[in-house]
């Protein structure tokens, strides 16, 4: 067996047990999106729960309230950061033979070469969405402060394929050459979290700097329904040159997966069924803390901070770990008790685990905007406001990046009824993304919808990530 043909197999299996579960650092708050993302100061009212509490009074409503219906508030993205639609379904999507049948795409030098330099720019596949199930924000009196309440469930995933193996499977094995699996990861999560916010103005305690000072925390709650994650892929496979082929491997799958999703393991003989409801059985549970200030000056500057999604969740039923160990040194590729040590080196054991834990998306927020037709004294068709900011993640997880995100945006609104958003973002999950978006402001409903890469609009099939957010909310 040809030590490529192993790796496929490897690799293979490894997606098959991550394709039984279930699976972006922005919440579904279209506003923001479109506008580049700053969060912190652009997230208001019933939106500012999960970007920064302290935003909870900044509204003109003393109720705000977003649900399902007209519709739900949604956020989702998928793509990579190395190749575009185009070029997943080129290499893919397979060609029809002149049967008109669907066969497998052949690469000569040039197409296996052209294939493998794709991966000098990332190796990343990343999937996320959230769905708002229910928000509220009420105000009962400035003095009391405002209090917010909101409902989501969560879910992503992301991949990273070493462009090792991809060289491998596509050149062989070459003498002299080490491979490895460094740059190996998988990750997906599927959470329910629920939050309680409150806000109060402080604006006493520092009235000589600021006209307005706000202070708000939001604390979370979470239920895990589904994880996975690669705690460690150390594979090596080198070549030497006496044509031996020496492989070492380590690897560790973590997987906790709620028994109502149906997901039957290999070493255990029950089986269960798919019960999947409102409210599958968690395996996993978490708390978390978001915090944030907010100043304005005069009115024309507002100022926000936050520490997002500060916790961790603990995974601690029916967690699930793969792990294969082994070093073998392959001398003879015909003699099968070698083939035989190789494969129960390489093949994953799996068996029930003690638990994990997975830390929550941690990001710092902060950013500034300035109304400029009141710094103008009226001297501006309509409103506008524009924004700054910045977000940085402190972690690597399914739904977060340590990549810094820099940004500048604005609203306008010629008129009161449609604002019109934009915005340009550089780093965070995208790189450099030009967003837009719009409202329509019917009073007592209003609707939201955005990109943060409006580029998918003109490069269609050509677009590495696609992104959409929209949601309505109530006001009263």
């Amino acid at each position: 067996m040809k030590l490529n043909t192993i790796i496929i197999l490897l690799l293979i299996s490894t997606i098959n047990l991550h394709s039984q579960n279930g699976g972006s650092i922005s919440y579904p708050d279209a506003r923001s999106v479109a506008m580049g993302s700053q969060f912190a100061v652009t997230s208001l009212g019933v939106y500012s729960s999960n970007s920064n509490p302290a935003n909870l009074t900044y509204t003109k409503n003393n109720i705000e309230i977003a649900t399902i219906l007209p519709i739900p508030s949604f956020s989702g993205s998928t793509g990579s950061d190395f190749m575009s639609v185009s070029d997943f379904n080129y290499y893919f999507g397979g060609i029809r033979d002149e049967n008109g049948l669907l066969v497998g795409r052949f690469l000569n030098a040039e197409g296996k070469n052209n294939f493998l330099s794709q991966f000098d720019s990332g190796n990343e596949i990343r999937t996320s969405g959230i769905v708002n199930l229910f928000s509220i924000s009420v105000i009962p009196d400035q003095n009391i402060g405002a209090f917010g309440f909101s409902i989501n469930d969560i879910f992503g995933q992301k991949a990273g394929i070493p462009k090792d193996i991809v060289e491998l499977t596509l050149f062989g094995n070459e003498i002299g050459r080490e491979y490895n699996l460094d740059g190996f990861l998988f990750s997906s999560s599927y959470l329910r979290e629920y939050d309680l916010s409150y806000a109060r103005d402080f604006s006493n305690i520092l009235e000589k700097v600021f006209t307005n000072f706000t202070a708000g925390v939001t604390l979370k709650f979470i239920q895990g329904y589904a994880y996975s994650e690669i705690e460690r892929a150390e594979t090596r496979i080198v070549t030497n040159e006496d044509y031996s082929i020496h492989v070492v491997n380590d690897m560790k799958v973590n997987f906790a997966v709620s028994p109502d999703l149906g997901v039957n393991w290999d070493f255990d003989d029950s089986k269960r069924k798919s019960n999947i409801g409102a409210f599958p059985s968690p395996v996993g549970n978490g708390w978390g803390v978001s915090l944030g200030i907010a100043a304005q000056l005069e009115d024309t500057w507002t100022f926000g901070l936050s520490i997002t999604d500060i916790g961790a969740v603990n995974w601690n039923h029916e967690t699930v770990s793969y792990t294969a160990n082994g070093d073998v040194l392959i001398t003879d590729i015909t003699d099968s008790e070698l083939l035989d040590s190789l494969t129960s080196a390489m093949e994953p054991t799996g068996a029930y685990s003690n638990g994990f834990t997975s830390n929550l998306p941690t990001v710092l927020r902060m950013g500034a905007t300035l109304q400029l037709d009141k710094f103008l004294r009226g001297n501006f068709p309509g409103e506008m406001i524009l924004a700054f900011g910045y977000n940085q993640g402190f972690n690597n997880g399914v739904n977060n990046t340590t990549f810094p995100l820099l940004s500048i945006g604005f609203e306008w609104k010629p008129i009161e009824v449609i604002p019109i958003r934009s915005g340009i973002a550089i780093g965070g999950i995208d790189g450099i993304a030009w967003s837009f978006g719009f409202g329509i402001d019917a009073r007592i409903v209003e609707f939201n919808l955005a990109t943060s890469n409006m580029t998918t609009v003109f490069n269609g099939n050509n677009s590495k990530i696609v992104h959409v957010v929209f949601g309505s909310k109530w006001k009263f």
